[in-house]
């Protein structure tokens, strides 16, 4: 399969749309505009762990009181629309990496396209595109580039990318949530490792556990992210739920072709 040049994901902080449709929206946890009915529309969505989250730091939310230099956080650009089908694109610092997401989602819940990048401290970098509505996914890492091809049969979700640990979610808010709707389109998931740049299906349980109410819980690892049927709530136990904010002039931005 022939590889097209595809753009690295950039993220602005819209400070300007933001403030004008929500005030002084980045100085609370509360939410800081009334939404119309239902999800449909375009929301930004902050996670902090420890300290209020601001929104003018050029797209990666940072603590306004000082943190541990490993502390999550997070910041998701999300637009729903009427037919349940989504794009995502968020930027994480988990651990000891960077990570920067792009996702599309299908009414259905299933994965249909994804491209991931997760920098480590030493500049290592690894890169997944997963392209799930046509079955073939590359991987880009210190061992080179190549495209290989996958089974459809199943919803997509996409581990590999965090230290060593085999067929583990991201502990980001993206990564779960991609996760959590692919569970919930199927009993059974087609877990693609970008490491092992293979794929193996692993059963619904295996990634979600039922909490109270509409609570789920997502296990990434050793990390497990909180979450209900809006969105991603908590990114571990010691993160504040985030803030949210709906901006009608947000326009998500592509980071691929196919």
């Amino acid at each position: 399969m022939k590889t097209q040049h595809i753009s690295a994901l950039v993220l602005s902080a819209l400070v300007a749309s933001l403030s004008a449709g929500c005030g002084n929206a980045a100085s609370s946890h509360e939410e800081a505009c009334v939404e119309a009915p239902g999800l449909a529309g375009d929301h930004v969505y902050v996670f902090s762990a420890g300290s209020v989250p601001s929104i003018d730091d050029g797209g990666l939310a940072q603590p306004s009181l000082r943190s541990a230099p490993h502390t999550p956080r997070a910041r998701v650009e999300r637009t729903v629309r009427s037919d349940g089908s989504e794009t995502l694109s968020g930027v994480s610092q988990v651990a000891a990496m960077k990570v920067m997401e792009y996702a599309e989602l299908g009414p259905d819940g299933r994965l249909v396209y994804a491209d991931v990048t997760a920098t480590g401290v030493n500049g290592a970098t690894r890169r997944l595109i997963a392209d799930a509505a046509h079955g073939a996914f590359y991987v880009q890492d210190e061992h080179g580039g190549g495209w290989k091809r996958m089974a459809k049969d199943n919803p997509w979700v996409y581990t590999g990318l965090a230290g060593d640990t085999s067929f583990a979610p991201l502990p980001t808010p993206v990564s779960a949530w991609v996760t959590l709707r692919a569970t919930n389109a199927s009993s059974d998931v087609r877990v693609l490792d970008a490491a092992l740049r293979e794929g193996r299906i692993v059963p619904q349980d295996q990634l979600v556990a039922e909490g109270e109410g509409d609570e789920r819980f997502v296990i990434a690892g050793e990390t497990v992210l909180t979450a209900n049927d809006d969105f991603v709530t908590a990114l571990g136990e010691s993160t504040l739920e985030p803030l949210r904010i709906a901006a009608a002039t947000l326009r998500p931005r592509r980071v691929a072709q196919r």
